[in-house]
């Protein structure tokens, strides 16, 4: 038994180094583009970036629009300087920004981003592995074509995963569940803002797979969620990853129907695959970007995780309540989500009490609804452990929430898909 944990661990590992090479390989490969046509598709969109870091729309926080981090990677993707391409996917360079000038901040890096003569700091500490896609992209069509192509691609996958749902065994229980999960990612500002693409598709990517494609859950579930957490850590510029844990996890749960204790082993489990994916393959990127820039990324990552876990933001102490005040607090502002939530919560409350009447066990139902609750709590702990970014960038934070909202409607679904069971 021993051994075949071993041999499951160098699997593992060996699988994130040959990723770790492949994906970094794919940056270089991807730097070797020429950015002049790039740069001539940004500057069509500047306009754009004229208003500042960040959009509400219809001054919602739920759909909080992010030019600020969208500046940041736009730069990137056309950054050219002499710099090479190992180098340039190792560091990852934009243009520097001035300091003072005419228009937004964002205006401003975006001009910077235009100019021939480019040098500028490097953002290491990531993958930028959206560059792989978004380079290629911008060679063909500028930004706003990109937005649209967004749109029309999650569009798509959404209905892709409501057909798969459709297709399971008591499926057509989980399709309000799934609506309640999408509308809380709030869909008109995830198509607007490049920084949430990587999230959505690699969780839509992992419940398609799930979904459509059992047999690789079933025979390999350390090594899916383990992938899920490597492509999260290579794709995202740390938005809402735990989404894509929750929410095929979700779907995990409910497709197996595990007993309760082995419901509990098996979330823990495929959490730590998750996360060991997750970190692991950003430790990949420091190990590599150490080597080829001849420069300890380690610290840097260390003094990030310190400031992101710290109870302080510009002097100001802040705790944990206060992180979580933020992020609840764009659902709570708006009344749809509390009639929806209260409608619920109440559905829950006479569902139960009906079968108390009945006398109909709850006990059965147990066996997927407290690993449900489980999973419904992560959120909550992931603002626990970055309170400090949390905080500070509840814009978009707040959309980890939506595992608590799929978990918590799921479990009534559950309750419900039991009593067609039984009649």
């Amino acid at each position: 038994m021993e051994k075949v944990r071993l041999k499951g661990v160098a699997r593992g590992v060996l699988w994130m180094i040959l990723w770790a090479v492949i994906g970094y390989l794919l940056l270089v490969l991807a730097y070797c583009l020429p950015v002049d046509r790039m740069q001539k598709h940004l500057e069509s969109s500047l306009d754009a970036f004229q208003d500042g870091p960040t959009t509400l729309l219809k001054d919602d926080t739920a759909m909080w629009i992010d030019y600020l981090t969208d500046s940041m990677i736009l730069a990137e993707a056309v950054y050219d300087g002499e710099e090479s391409a190992w180098n340039q996917a190792a560091a990852v360079y934009s243009n520097n920004t001035p300091a003072d000038g005419e228009g937004s901040w964002t205006y401003r890096k975006m001009q910077a981003a235009l100019e021939k003569d480019q040098s500028g700091p490097g953002y290491p500490r990531y993958w930028h592995g959206n560059l792989v896609y978004l380079k290629p992209l911008l060679f063909v069509f500028d930004y706003k074509d990109i937005l649209t192509l967004n749109m029309l691609l999650q569009l798509a996958l959404m209905f892709w995963i409501v057909s798969l749902l459709g297709k399971q065994n008591g499926g057509d229980g989980l399709l309000l569940p799934m609506a309640v999960a999408f509308g809380m990612l709030t869909p008109p500002a995830m198509v607007l803002c490049l920084q949430y693409m990587p999230c959505f598709y690699v969780m839509a990517a992992a419940c398609i797979v799930l979904l459509r494609w059992p047999e690789v859950t079933d025979r390999h579930p350390a090594l899916f969620f383990l992938t899920v957490g490597m492509a999260t850590s290579y794709f995202d510029f740390l938005t809402f990853p735990l989404v894509t844990l929750g929410v095929p996890l979700v779907l995990y749960l409910l497709k197996h129907d595990f007993p309760c204790r082995k419901g509990l082993c098996a979330t823990v489990y495929t959490s730590i695959c998750w996360g060991t994916g997750y970190l692991g393959f950003w430790a990949m990127k420091w190990l590599i970007g150490s080597f080829v820039l001849q420069e300890n990324l380690f610290a840097d990552a260390l003094n990030s995780f310190l400031l992101r876990s710290s109870h302080e933001t510009e002097g100001q102490t802040i705790g944990y309540l206060d992180a979580l005040e933020q992020n609840l607090g764009v659902y709570y502002d708006l009344r749809i989500w509390k009639v929806l939530f209260a409608l619920a919560a109440a559905v829950l409350l006479l569902r139960v009490l009906w079968m108390f009447h009945k006398k109909i066990s709850i006990k059965p139902r147990l066996n997927v609804i407290v690993p449900l609750l489980l999973v419904a709590c992560m959120p909550f702990a992931w603002y626990f452990v970055t309170v400090n970014h949390s905080y500070i960038h509840y814009g978009y934070t707040h959309k980890e929430l939506m595992i608590s909202g799929l978990a918590l409607t799921a479990v009534v679904a559950v309750l419900f898909r039991k009593q067609e069971q039984e009649t």
